[in-house]
């Protein structure tokens, strides 16, 4: 009932991405959920959201399903994870030793599983928030400073250091991965960001299904997302309006859309974004203007929002 798509079919041992909606049909988080055995689920929510979530989740059990045998617990404390990411992710892990086979067949890509990584008791997920090769790799609390600390040893001789969340936003942007509270603002549905592949078309029900059929959340006349790149290479401002013909009542230009995110991409050596626009992948080709806020506009090419990597490569090796 939390996810719009099946969860009842996955099988122990492997994940799946999912996305969450309210009553009135719009996104509120996505994330990861794992099935640990045929009873238990674990779930993860956005960076910083597994309290909320979990008292959404226990909000809708206390009030509505009070009757059902389901058990919720953020165990968001309990655990230490460190994602290990890139080319050379597999080499540091294997490194460390201990018994659990991180191979690309021993370890598929959506699949976690429990075992020894060097001394540690760890918990790896094989899953990719960058768009490289990565583990998610869960250890107890008690035990976190001393594995970050190992990995760093394990990992120097392959110039390993910590990246910050800048960083990563600018991978997931160039993969053309959302991001709760970025291409989301509380009246996005996961249609308008090309999501219809998350949505279940067997589940009976779940929360947001019967709002996402009114007519105005069905239309095909609402903003949805597309990648654009700017025509000059440089970055479009946060918080930009897509420009259209035109001017309103209060003699301001009208707009089209909106961007999302917006970076430089040091892959590409360009801006790149992701955004809302009116008629979003159908305009592919199409130049528009942003607005900057000194008056003047920076026009760019709407573009598939994944800009790198597209068939998904690196995080499959």
């Amino acid at each position: 009932m939390m996810y719009t798509n099946m969860m009842s079919t996955l099988k122990p041992g492997k994940c799946r991405y999912g996305l969450m909606c309210n009553e009135n049909g719009f996104l509120i988080d996505d994330g990861v959920v794992a099935r640990i055995d045929e009873d238990s689920f674990l779930v993860h929510t956005t960076t910083g959201g597994a309290e909320r979530i979990h008292g959404w989740m226990e909000d809708w059990l206390q009030c509505e399903w009070w009757d059902w045998k389901v058990y919720t617990a953020n165990v968001t404390e309990q655990y230490a994870q460190i994602a290990v990411v890139g080319p050379n992710a597999r080499k540091v892990i294997e490194k460390l030793g201990g018994e659990m086979d991180v191979s690309k067949e021993g370890l598929a890509f959506m699949e976690w599983k429990d075992g020894k990584i060097g001394e540690f008791d760890a918990r790896a997920y094989r899953i990719s928030f960058s768009g490289e090769l990565s583990y998610e790799i869960a250890v107890p609390a008690s035990q976190g400073r001393a594995f970050w600390d190992a990995l760093l040893e394990a990992g120097a001789e392959f110039n390993i250091m910590p990246y910050g969340t800048e960083a990563l936003h600018v991978m997931r942007a160039e993969k053309g991965f959302i991001m709760i509270g970025d291409e989301t603002d509380g009246t996005v549905i996961p249609q308008d960001l090309n999501m219809q592949w998350a949505i279940s078309k067997k589940k009976e029900d779940f929360l947001g299904k019967r709002a996402q059929t009114r007519d105005h959340m069905a239309s095909e006349d609402r903003w949805k997302l597309a990648g654009f790149e700017t025509v000059d290479g440089s970055v479009i401002p946060d918080g930009a309006y897509i420009i259209a013909d035109g001017k309103n009542a209060n003699d301001q230009r009208n707009v089209q859309g909106r961007v999302t995110s917006t970076y430089y991409s040091p892959t590409l050596d360009r801006g790149i974004a992701m955004g809302l626009i009116h008629g979003g992948m159908k305009r592919l080709g199409d130049v528009v203007e942003f607005n900057k806020v000194d008056g003047s506009t920076v026009k760019a090419k709407v573009v598939d929002p994944v800009f790198y990597d597209k068939d998904g490569e690196k995080q499959n090796v």
